[in-house]
């Protein structure tokens, strides 16, 4: 039987048992401090994902017999949770090694809260929603809770570290402010791509210059807006449409790093230029 996860804030102890050739192993994941590294809680490249009909029956089999079917079913869901939490849009905190595993932590929270009800829930919807999407969704929320517990996040002023704050996968209490941001987010990156381009047509490489001192950014980013304006409004739309980098990328047909890239330098930029969106909520 799984002992119960004792969840809060700042702290929160969870339990997957990890099946192989070695009898079950129990990997603990506390939240509270960096994991102990060891050979089990190491993510692979290329995890063994468990079909989607495994995963419906282990689903059904937590909601008939409770917390004795809760351990199969989590070391079955670790690696595809795992891959999609390392998927996530959430700026600098994607780099930390130790992101995949507090993702992974908190998407377990949410299916364990509340005796099973997200997956109770889950499984009484007709028709059946399509499973890898429904969890692509827990994985994003469950990183922008993860984001937003972060010192990095900026809760005191009205702008985002990372663009994942926008995305339209992020739950708020207010859609309309949401969307309001999105449009203000677009328009400002927009009229700087117009403004680039203009300067570039009128003086030439020294627009770089002039709109860096201007805006007071690394000139570099002037450049970038003037040569790559619509591939960051591209990028930008896709992914505050909720879109994951990978379908991005297929989207617009380059690569998966170059989404990364772009979406590395859009914060960078509006970071720089101080850029901040009021909408009246």
């Amino acid at each position: 039987m799984w002992d119960p996860v004792a969840w809060s804030t700042h702290r929160a102890v969870g339990f997957l048992v990890l099946r192989g050739a070695a009898p079950p192993t129990c990997l603990v994941m506390d939240i509270g401090r960096p994991f102990e590294r060891t050979h089990m809680d190491r993510v692979p490249s290329a995890p063994h994902l468990v079909p989607d009909q495994t995963l419906w029956q282990l689903l059904r089999a937590v909601v008939a017999d409770g917390d004795a079917a809760w351990p199969p079913l989590l070391a079955a869901l670790e690696p595809m949770v795992a891959l999609f939490a390392r998927r996530q849009p959430i700026g600098r905190l994607r780099d930390r090694e130790d992101t995949p595993r507090e993702i992974v932590a908190r998407v377990f929270a949410r299916l364990y809260a509340r005796d099973y009800a997200a997956v109770r829930k889950l499984c009484a919807m007709d028709p059946a929603p399509e499973l890898r999407a429904w969890l692509r969704v827990l994985v994003r929320r469950s990183a922008i809770d993860y984001m937003r517990e972060a010192p990095e996040f900026e809760r005191s002023a009205n702008r985002w570290v990372s663009l994942a704050t926008l995305s339209s996968g992020a739950p708020s209490p207010d859609p309309d402010s949401l969307a309001g941001k999105r449009s203000e987010l677009l328009s400002f990156v927009r009229a700087s791509v117009n403004r680039a381009r203009t300067e570039l047509a009128e003086h030439g490489e020294l627009a770089y210059t002039r709109l860096a001192l201007e805006w007071k950014v690394a000139r570099i980013h002037v450049r970038r807006l003037a040569t790559r304006g619509e591939q960051y409004l591209a990028v930008l739309s896709g992914v505050l449409e909720g879109h994951s980098y990978p379908e991005v990328a297929e989207r617009l047909a380059i690569t998966r790093r170059e989404v990364e890239l772009t979406v590395r330098y859009l914060e960078e930029l509006l970071r720089e230029r101080g850029f901040s969106a009021t909408v009246a909520g």
